[in-house]
């Protein structure tokens, strides 16, 4: 079907949904993961998983695996030269001199493969959210009341709580923290500070609102909005480890039209000015009807596969396109020729107590499970076990089918 395959090499945290549609695009896929998930295996050439090379069970793992990353991306790349391109997912967004160490190894390459990722430089830019707040306080923007730990003062927060407090670089909602009171933040400050972190934090105010997310594609140039989404975060029916874990989404959200007006500028105007290539996230909290950006992923969101069922359309295929300028033109029609008729529901179900292998082999044999954990060990409480993608013709089919799937695998494990 395919002649003359492009290979390309995808790098990540979880690559699985990156592979199947790359796979489907017509590439041999090569990657490092760190899960080894059961419906990767069939659409790879080859690979290296993470929990198995370094035989570390995922607790101990999740926090301190970015320099394997690394080092098994070198693995591959010096096994398989002549590799086309390298997509790098989540998982190293604030790594800066890990992510310069593959741009520098790519340069010393004989045949270099082409990234798919934003510059090292624009990179940086993105995450720094200090910097984007400003820019957007420049330009007429809601943002939320920000500053350094170190900057900050328990007194000054006295009349303020609950208030956040988050790590400058955080993704997938970890190390981001709700202070309810003066205690709460005592506790968590004597950690930082036994780390001598206090640079590393922020004090952020707490906006409560709904949570939504915007992914676009962009040339360095231009932009284009390809879906807003709903965000489910920290949902206790999926046994999220943490109040602010990302657990899935909804594509497309329901929002007003003056939400999502303000959602598709904001991104716009970012992306544009950033100069971001290729397909990117940004996640927003509306309060009162004023959108408040939480934090920009230069990178393809966990979201792609959500957006894909919602638009029937192969988006890693357009990722690709879009780092070349002479199909941008072709990636726009693309987009605007598409029928947009149904919704997809992702939620990402964690154990709720520790798991048999004869629990993860009948809930991998239900239908709509995807990310499907391997039969080899017991998943402990709290690990992720497997997403659930559900398709219907409303917001809250989609919803409720996804739902109706999560009682369906409570149902196996109690």
């Amino acid at each position: 079907m395919f002649k003359n395959k492009k290979s390309i090499l995808v790098v990540g945290f979880n690559t699985r949904p990156l592979v199947y549609s790359l796979y489907r695009a017509g590439f041999k896929v090569y990657t490092v993961d760190f899960f080894g998930d059961l419906d990767l295996y069939p659409y790879v050439e080859d690979y290296i998983i993470i929990t198995k090379r370094t035989q570390i069970d995922y607790n101990n793992l999740k926090d301190n695996y970015k320099s394997y990353l690394i080092d098994f991306t070198f693995d591959l790349l010096e096994k398989y030269p002549n590799i086309n391109y390298l997509l790098i997912g989540s998982g190293l967004d604030d790594s800066f001199i890990k992510r310069k160490l593959i741009s520098e190894k790519i340069n010393s390459l004989k045949n270099p493969l082409k990234e798919l990722n934003n510059k090292f430089e624009i990179l940086q830019k993105s995450r720094d959210i200090l910097e984007i707040y400003q820019l957007l306080r420049e330009n007429g923007y809601n943002i939320p009341l920000t500053k350094l730990l170190n900057e900050s003062d328990l007194n000054d927060n006295k009349s303020n709580f609950p208030f956040i407090l988050k790590k400058k670089q955080s993704s997938g909602g970890i190390n981001i923290y709700k202070i309810n009171n003066q205690e709460q933040f005592y506790l968590r400050l004597r950690i930082i500070k036994n780390q001598k972190q206090e640079q590393e934090w922020l004090v952020q105010e707490y906006i409560e609102g709904s949570n939504i997310s915007c992914t676009v594609i962009a040339n360095g140039i231009e932009t284009n909005v390809i879906s807003i989404n709903q965000q489910i975060i920290g949902f206790g029916f999926l046994n999220a480890p943490e109040e602010y874990t990302y657990c899935g989404n909804i594509v497309p959200t329901n929002i007003i039209k003056k939400e999502m007006d303000t959602i598709k500028n904001l991104s716009i105007f970012l992306s544009n000015t950033l100069g971001l290539t290729g397909i990117n996230g940004f996640d927003f909290v509306i309060r009162n009807n004023i959108p408040y950006l939480m934090e920009i992923n230069p990178r393809i969101p966990g979201s792609i596969r959500v957006s894909e069922e919602y638009l029937t359309t192969n988006l890693l295929k357009l990722h690709i396109d879009s780092f070349f300028l002479n199909r941008w033109n072709s990636i726009k029609k693309s987009l605007t020729s598409i029928k947009k008729k149904r919704f997809c529901t992702k939620l990402i179900f964690f154990a709720p107590k520790d798991l048999s292998i004869d629990n993860i082999n009948k809930i991998n044999k239900l239908k709509h499970i995807h990310d499907k954990t391997e039969p080899l060990k017991k998943i402990l409480k709290y690990e992720p076990v497997c997403t659930i993608l559900f398709k219907d013709n409303t917001f809250i089919n989609s919803y409720f089918g996804a739902l109706k799937i999560v009682n369906r695998i409570n149902k196996i494990i109690f």
